[in-house]
C-alpha cells in the first residue's frame, strides 16, 4: 500500500532534468536574500558537481581530500586527470584553478578559470575566484569587473560584494 501511494505521488510530481532545476535555481538566486540563497546555493553547487562518470567522481573525491589535507601536489594531479579525461567538466577546471591560485600560479589559474567560464558562464564562484586572482595579480580594474559579474548572477554574494567594495575603495584612493 505504501509503495502504491509513493508511486502515485511521484507520478503527480513533474520531472525536472538537472539542467532545468539548475536554470530555475539560478533564476531564483537573482532575487533571493542571503537566507533564501543558502539552500539555492547548496543545490546549485551540487548540480554543478554532477559529472556523470564514476571515474571523474573518484578523481574529484581524491582531489578534494588532498586539498583538505593541504597536499596541493596530489590535488593538482587529480584535477589535471579530470580536465584531461573530461575537458568539458567545469568543476574540474574550477578546482584546478583553485589549486593554481593557492600556488600563486596566476597564469594557469586564469587559463583554468577562463575554461570554466567558457563551459558554464553562470559560475558565480568562478567569477569570484577570477576577481581574487586578478586582485592578487595587481589588476584591480579587471578584478572589479569579475566581482561585478559574480554579483550580476548572485546579487547577495557577500564575498564578491566585499571584493568589489574593496577594489572600488582602492581605485578611488581610499584603503580599507
Amino acid at each position: 500500500m505504501k509503495v502504491l501511494i509513493l508511486a502515485l505521488l511521484l507520478q503527480s510530481l513533474p520531472f525536472q532534468s538537472p539542467q532545468v532545476r539548475l536554470d530555475e535555481r539560478l533564476d531564483n538566486l537573482q532575487t533571493a536574500n542571503p537566507q533564501e540563497a543558502a539552500p539555492l546555493i547548496d543545490e546549485i553547487l551540487a548540480l554543478w558537481a554532477i559529472s556523470g562518470s564514476d571515474t571523474i567522481d573518484l578523481l574529484m573525491d581524491r582531489g578534494e581530500t588532498a586539498m583538505a589535507a593541504e597536499n596541493a601536489e596530489i590535488a593538482a594531479r587529480m584535477f589535471d586527470h579530470v580536465t584531461r579525461l573530461e575537458p568539458d567538466y567545469a568543476e574540474g577546471w574550477l578546482r584546478a584553478a583553485q589549486i593554481a591560485f593557492a600556488q600563486q600560479d596566476w597564469t594557469y589559474a586564469l587559463e583554468a578559470l577562463n575554461r570554466t567560464l567558457e563551459i558554464e558562464p553562470r559560475r558565480f564562484d568562478a567569477y569570484y575566484l577570477l576577481g581574487s586572482t586578478l586582485e592578487a595579480a595587481d589588476r584591480p580594474e579587471a578584478a572589479l569587473d569579475a566581482y561585478q559579474e559574480a554579483l550580476a548572477i548572485y546579487p547577495a554574494y557577500e564575498l564578491a560584494g566585499r571584493g568589489a567594495a574593496r577594489i572600488r575603495a582602492r581605485l578611488t584612493g581610499r584603503a580599507l
